[in-house]
């Protein structure tokens, strides 16, 4: 029998018997008291709608129900006349028919050959063949009782319970439960079943594949974000050398230091000097020397390229930064770049590249967990305000080693401030940070209350925050105020307004990061400079740590560092919104705030230097200025964090 699978919407159990011939109007009453003398022939389940000729009259109610009608269903004037036999009839039928499907416990067998009348060897004949081919088969095991009707996914038959599975499903739409076992339903196993409706089924299997690619990230989090490893050097016992002494020298994070050329580039290349190239076609482009600018331009589009070494893809980078500028699109372009969003997973995977190429993360979030650690020791309840938690991979971590102190782990609650993102979901990522930082939660035990909130970090007040008496409150913010507008923008500066306020909070401990930046000048050609020396150096330590075709890597430079150099070259006011300053200038600030810095923890320190060592390139640095951890590259300081009380 064939149906259109659209009809098998609104089919149920009952309806695996039935015939599409039935009449619509047919209504069976029937009690079951009554005992049948009626005789079924049995057909392993199976309904012939052609009753077999026999030499006795077969009665009317022997044609099951509404399945084959009779004269005593069909004809209305028999009907009117003899309602009480046909009746009758009906319902020794119907009681006929729950015996042979739901009560009989007989072999299908034995039944087919002994009980069936010897008049009738016209249909045995008939069904000789069928018997035989069912004779060959295996046959249908049904374990531990349990039936199609149970609603359970627990039946591990063997093929003959397949074969009948895969047949009735042509008539039938089954429950997903029962046939998990066989792959026919998709739901459980993501294959296709031909005859479902091509839209549903392309929805399950989006649907099919966001959970895995959920269930793949929340891996990718656990492998890159926690220190499950035993010989993790943030876990294990230090060795008694573990005193290790950098290479920073006071003073070298104004270092400058020009890659003239290429190392691998030819002897007809070797003259050729991007750094001069790009610097006199900035200068070109700030007195609007269009002509100059765009001969230099093609000299430098010549020789860079976004996966040649990092000489050629900082070229690369910053010449989109001039063009941009020379067509006035730079803030088009970056509000464009900037709207464009990243999965999660990709972030995840940059992050991971980002770890394992260069310590600054790493040890960041190493000091900023490891100082609130030791703020909350006798802690009960613990209130963190994060300026700029992005997708905070910082906690999963914390929220692990809170899960190993002596006695319960404190009542932990995050209140995540981000910048609103573009778009109609201004805070579509930190909701989804705190659902993320939810299921940590529950995996280590930690009680656990997130709250965010997306909006301007200079209008956010104390009162949005809820502070509690009874909390230790921590403020953290790594890495982000390099991202608010300064002195040279408006009188009143965002970064003092913040900094106000996290003074008001009186927290007990503000941990601080910082961006060692240079490029914040008014001027153009010096930020230019800065900005050029600056990114050099971050480009040189992926060249030396990372495959140049390394897709992440790719995205990375793309994403975030080519991002940055476009905005700091072809954006100007408040359209420009990188600028960074170094930690000096940020004591200062914190220190007119009213802020007091803390000594920096000694075990901290010899643990960061040591993982360093052990785990990184010999030239990236870890050492303290002024109370400030520094981290860099090859002299230059990039990073900087420090810890402060009110």
């Amino acid at each position: 029998m064939t149906m259109d699978p659209s009809s098998r919407k609104d089919l149920d159990f009952g309806d695996v018997f039935s015939s599409t011939n039935a009449p619509t109007g047919c209504m069976i009453n029937f009690s079951l008291q009554q005992k049948s003398q009626v005789h079924l022939f049995s057909s392993y389940g199976f309904h012939s709608h052609n009753p077999p000729v026999s030499s006795h009259q077969s009665p009317s109610g022997s044609m099951l129900g509404c399945s084959t009608p009779s004269l005593a269903s069909t004809t209305t004037t028999e009907l009117d006349n003899s309602e009480d036999l046909s009746e009758t009839v009906t319902d020794d039928a119907v009681l006929a028919y729950i015996n042979q499907f739901l009560l009989e416990d007989e072999d299908d067998e034995a039944f087919l050959v002994t009980n069936a009348p010897v008049e009738d060897s016209a249909l045995l004949a008939v069904e000789k063949p069928f018997v035989d081919i069912l004779k060959s088969a295996k046959p249908t095991q049904v374990y531990e009782g349990k039936t199609w009707m149970t609603g359970t996914c627990d039946i591990r038959g063997t093929r003959g319970l397949k074969d009948v599975v895969i047949s009735t499903q042509k008539s039938c739409q089954l429950p997903c439960e029962i046939v998990k076992e066989f792959s026919v339903c998709a739901a459980h196993k993501g294959r296709k079943n031909p005859h479902e409706d091509g839209s549903e089924t392309e929805e399950r299997k989006s649907k099919q594949s966001a959970l895995c690619e959920e269930e793949t990230v929340r891996e990718m989090f656990d492998k890159v974000l926690l220190c499950s490893d035993e010989n993790c050097e943030f876990r294990s016992p230090l060795p008694t050398d573990a005193e290790i002494n950098s290479g920073y020298v006071k003073g070298s994070g104004n270092r400058r230091g020009r890659r003239k050329g290429r190392s691998d580039a030819g002897p007809e290349e070797e003259a050729v000097d991007l750094t001069t190239l790009l610097i006199h076609c900035a200068q070109a482009a700030a007195i609007d020397d269009h002509r100059n600018s765009n001969e230099l331009l093609k000299q430098i589009r010549k020789h860079s390229s976004a996966t040649g070494d990092a000489g050629q893809r900082l070229a690369h980078y910053f010449a989109n930064g001039l063009e941009a500028r020379l067509a006035g699109t730079g803030s088009t372009i970056y509000r464009q770049i900037a709207a464009k969003r990243t999965s999660t997973g990709d972030i995840l995977k940059v992050f991971s590249l980002f770890a394992k190429a260069c310590p600054f993360m790493k040890i960041s979030h190493y000091f900023a967990n490891s100082t609130i650690l030791n703020a909350s020791k006798s802690a009960t309840r613990l209130h963190i305000v994060d300026f700029g938690i992005r997708y905070g991979f910082q906690y999963p971590v914390l929220m692990q080693r809170f899960s190993r102190r002596r006695g319960a782990p404190p009542s932990l609650r995050i209140t995540g401030i981000d910048f609103p993102q573009p778009g109609f979901r201004p805070a579509e990522r930190i909701e989804a940070t705190g659902r993320r930082l939810h299921e940590y939660a529950r995996m280590f035990n930690v009680p656990f209350e997130y709250h965010a909130i997306a909006g301007k970090w200079d209008t956010i007040r104390v009162e949005d925050l809820n502070i509690n008496s009874d909390e230790v409150l921590v403020v953290n913010c790594l890495y982000g105020m390099k991202n608010m507008m300064d002195e040279t923008v408006t009188d009143d500066s965002p970064r003092t307004r913040v900094l106000n306020t996290i003074r008001k909070l009186n927290p007990h401990l503000f941990v601080h990061g910082v961006v060692n930046g240079t490029y914040n000048a008014p001027f153009f050609v010096t930020r230019f400079k800065e900005a050029m020396f600056f990114f050099s150096s971050v480009f040189d330590m992926f060249e030396a740590n990372a495959s140049r075709m390394d897709e992440h890597r790719l995205l990375m430079e793309r994403e975030f560092s080519g991002r940055e150099a476009l905005n700091v070259i072809a954006c100007e006011g408040t359209e420009r919104i990188e600028r960074p300053e170094t930690y000096k200038q940020w004591q200062m600030r914190n220190l007119r705030a009213g802020f007091r810095p803390l000594p920096l923890n000694e075990e901290i320190m010899k643990r960061a230097r040591y993982k360093v060592s052990k785990s990184y390139h010999r030239d990236f640095l870890v050492d303290e200025d002024n109370k400030w951890m520094l981290q860099g590259w090859k002299g230059r300081v990039i990073f900087a964090t420090s810890a402060w009380t009110s």
